[in-house]
């Protein structure tokens, strides 16, 4: 029932903040006995599935500085409550997910309390492997960054681990484990550092599957194993840009739509995560690929370039040059699906754009970069916009390739493009001014 009283009431999410961060600066005189009731305050009483986030990331501070302090006096009974925790069937609610990815990080952080010749460390891994399971990413995302600090403790097993672990990301039967085992590949693989890669032979294996026609699993886990292993290693996992690259290729075309989905969401990351090294390994490849006779080919180089949208805006402005008109090329392909795949490649540059008076200029802009002709009608646009807004990197990205390329047309005008991003800052600025000095005379 709701009680009548609270009803218009607002929720008083600071008081619990509050406590928590008194619940922290506490944690250095707790005594061993505190540790128990304490814990079951968090899990069973659910302060960890706060509704609101900075009351739960309060909450889970406050546990790991408490675990980080005195985790060693009482880590079997700690362990027993995670545990059991950990073996609850799932509810379908976000406060059990909240809850259940708190508890694999609390777990995680008593378990490095323990030697590594401690005959618990194994059960505690394989625990923490069952959690992978869980159809919560947040929760595999937290396995994975506990099974990383792990793994130097418990190197023997590793082959074993790393084998479960691959066969459950090929040959599970349920999304939830296929996603969970990729993630906890790429934790493994942290833990190792890069040479794990060769030392478990990852790269082939994952090859291997790919070639696998009968199931789509097998084909869908590699591109699962390929986004995070690109999301957690970021820029060490791009040497091994140069195998997965005709992988890439080959799964945009699949005749499974959960392949292709798949694949689609691993380049987003992989190119999110590209340095300026990792844009000059690829990008000749993707180009000769839109020479290609073969339709299917050119369309996974079509769509991977459309995905160099999401590179970081650095990496953005230096492709941009290069990509757009080659994209802009193939618009006219006798093949159908090779058309759209490049329409749809070119909207996505526009989509990461987030300043409102450069969104609406996408199109004109798009065309001026391809067409040198098309440029006055850019110049003019330009010329005629009042920004108002702050003009982010992505948004600067689209326009600072046009003064480069037509440098004279553009040196004529009394206004340059790259004073865009200064005039933005202008209004901030001047806005900050009003208001210090409305609050001066109002505060004599």
């Amino acid at each position: 029932m709701v009680v009548a009283q609270s009803v218009d009431r607002s929720d008083p999410w600071a008081s619990r903040l509050a406590t928590a961060r008194a619940l922290e600066l506490l944690a250095p005189y707790f005594t061993a006995n505190d540790l128990e009731s304490f814990f079951k305050f968090l899990i069973e009483d659910q302060a960890l599935g706060d509704r609101t986030a900075d009351v739960r990331r309060g909450m889970l501070s406050a546990g790991t500085s408490v675990i980080d302090l005195h985790g060693a006096s009482r880590l079997a009974a700690l362990i027993s409550i995670f545990e059991g925790r950990l073996g609850q069937p799932s509810l379908a609610s976000e406060a059990d997910d909240y809850i259940k990815e708190a508890v694999v990080i609390l777990f995680g952080r008593v378990a490095r309390h323990l030697q590594a010749s401690d005959p618990r460390i194994p059960a505690i891994v394989d625990r923490l492997v069952e959690a992978l399971k869980t159809p919560a990413e947040q929760v595999q995302i937290a396995v994975s960054e506990c099974l990383s600090p792990l793994v130097t403790l418990m190197r023997p097993r590793l082959p074993i681990l790393v084998d479960g672990l691959i066969d459950d990301l090929f040959h599970a039967s349920k999304y939830a484990s296929r996603r969970g085992a990729a993630y906890g590949l790429a934790g493994v693989i942290k833990g190792t550092g890069i040479g794990g890669m060769k030392e478990f032979d990852i790269i082939s294996r994952l090859k291997t599957a790919a070639e696998d026609k009968k199931r789509y699993e097998p084909r869908q886990g590699v591109m699962f194993a390929f986004e995070t292993l690109s999301n957690t290693l970021g820029r060490l996992f791009e040497p091994y840009l140069t195998y997965a690259l005709p992988l890439l290729l080959t799964s945009f075309g699949d005749s499974t739509t959960d392949v292709r989905e798949a694949t689609q969401d691993a380049s987003r990351v992989i190119m999110g995560n590209l340095s300026g090294y990792g844009v000059k390994l690829i990008l000749p490849t993707l180009l000769e690929g839109l020479d290609e006779k073969q339709w299917r080919s050119k369309k996974g180089s079509i769509e991977l370039l459309g995905m160099m949208a999401y590179c970081s805006p650095r990496q953005l402005s230096i492709s941009l040059p290069i990509v757009i008109p080659r994209l802009t090329g193939v618009l006219t392909d006798s093949h159908a699906q090779v058309r759209t795949s490049a329409n749809k490649s070119l909207k996505q540059f526009g989509e990461v754009i987030s300043n409102p008076e450069i969104q609406s200029l996408v199109p004109v802009l798009l065309k001026a970069l391809v067409d040198p002709a098309k440029t006055p009608n850019a110049l003019s646009s330009l010329l005629k916009t009042s920004f108002m807004h702050y003009i982010d990197h992505s948004s600067l990205a689209l326009v600072r390739p046009l003064p480069y390329e037509f440098k004279s047309s553009i040196m004529s005008d009394n206004r340059s493009f790259l004073s865009l991003k200064e005039d933005s800052e202008n209004v901030v600025r001047i806005r900050r001014r009003r208001l210090l000095k409305l609050w001066v005379t109002s505060h004599p």
